[in-house]
């Protein structure tokens, strides 16, 4: 089965599914790991963590490709990656799902913004017209392989310049018609109003369309309340909590750091303590040693694997 074709099944199987946004093989293996039932790879993540630079389209697809590729073959979760505007014209997004399908992944979503792009939830966004954009929807189903290879068509046009929710409706309608296997409008707040209209405009039109949701980071959801099950009750069947892996990591080395230049030795001290009973604690099995160490015992000569593990040392 592939990776395509394993993300449509859990949609068939399930009300609805969700996972943390992540950014590196390390964080999806995690996301495996704590039983999600995909992967989600986001562009901001991985330019703040590759790049050190904020999402405003300085990534390119190679960049980010390479980081898919990683994580695909790294778990066996189906992935979607985000890959902007597709890089380019229509043309250029030929050659973005090609690459992309090619790498393992099972989706790819591509927006309808102005190159170069800026995230979703900071201002400054402009659409390039619809019919473009359409186009460009057309070219990546086209351009697949295999059929079960999903475009997942973004449109930021809520909160761009000359916009507004039913221009977003619009453009998410056109976006199905021209092929598109699931829909996603970015949300400027988070109050349910906005994401139920759209999901009721669309799914009147297109009621077997999948409809996407970025829980996003940036989005008070600590005082709306709204929850997953809400959002599933309105039409949304996937969701993901946007930039999960790049803030937790942020905010736990941030923390350790400043505890080691306060307290020194004794800071790694308590840690190593606290991270014997968690369940990362045991970061060489969860790294894959023993695997590895089967393998040299099924592949490479015994009597070198006996040297190799009876005359060294190590944990």
């Amino acid at each position: 089965m592939s990776q395509g074709r394993a993300l449509r099944e859990a949609l068939k199987r399930k009300p609805f599914l969700t996972s943390p946004g992540i950014t590196t093989p390390l964080h999806a293996m995690i996301v495996e790991k704590a039983g999600f039932d995909f992967v989600y790879v986001g562009g901001y993540d991985v330019s703040l963590t590759l790049l050190g630079l904020p999402d405003v389209g300085f990534i390119t697809e190679t960049e980010m490709l390479n980081n898919a590729r990683h994580i695909a073959s790294s778990v066996k979760l189906p992935v979607i990656v985000d890959v902007d505007t597709g890089y380019g014209n229509a043309l250029n997004v030929i050659r973005t799902v090609k690459d992309f399908e090619a790498a393992g992944v099972a989706c790819i979503h591509i927006e309808d913004q102005v190159a170069p792009k800026r995230c979703g939830h900071v201002a400054g966004k402009m659409v390039i017209p619809l019919e473009e954009a359409a186009g460009k929807i057309r070219a990546a189903t086209d351009a697949r392989r295999d059929k079960d290879f999903m475009i997942m068509a973004r449109t930021d046009a809520i909160a761009a310049a000359g916009g507004g929710l039913e221009e977003a409706i619009r453009r998410a309608k056109a976006y199905a018609k021209a092929g598109a296997d699931m829909i996603w409008a970015e949300f400027p707040t988070a109050e349910p109003a906005q994401p139920q209209r759209f999901a009721q405009a669309v799914l009147s039109e297109y009621p077997t369309m999948p409809l996407y949701l970025n829980y996003s980071a940036n989005l008070k959801w600590h005082e709306s309340k709204v929850s997953f099950e809400d959002f599933a009750a309105m039409g949304y069947r996937i969701m993901h909590v946007s930039l999960t892996g790049l803030r937790s990591t942020m905010m736990g080395m941030w923390d350790y750091a400043v505890d080691l230049k306060a307290r020194g030795a004794q800071a790694e001290i308590e840690f190593q303590q606290r991270l014997k009973s968690h369940p990362m604690g045991a970061f060489h099995e969860f790294a894959g040693f023993n695997e590895f160490k089967a393998l040299e015992e099924k592949y490479l000569p015994a009597e070198q694997v006996k040297q190799k593990y009876e005359g060294g040392q190590g944990l």
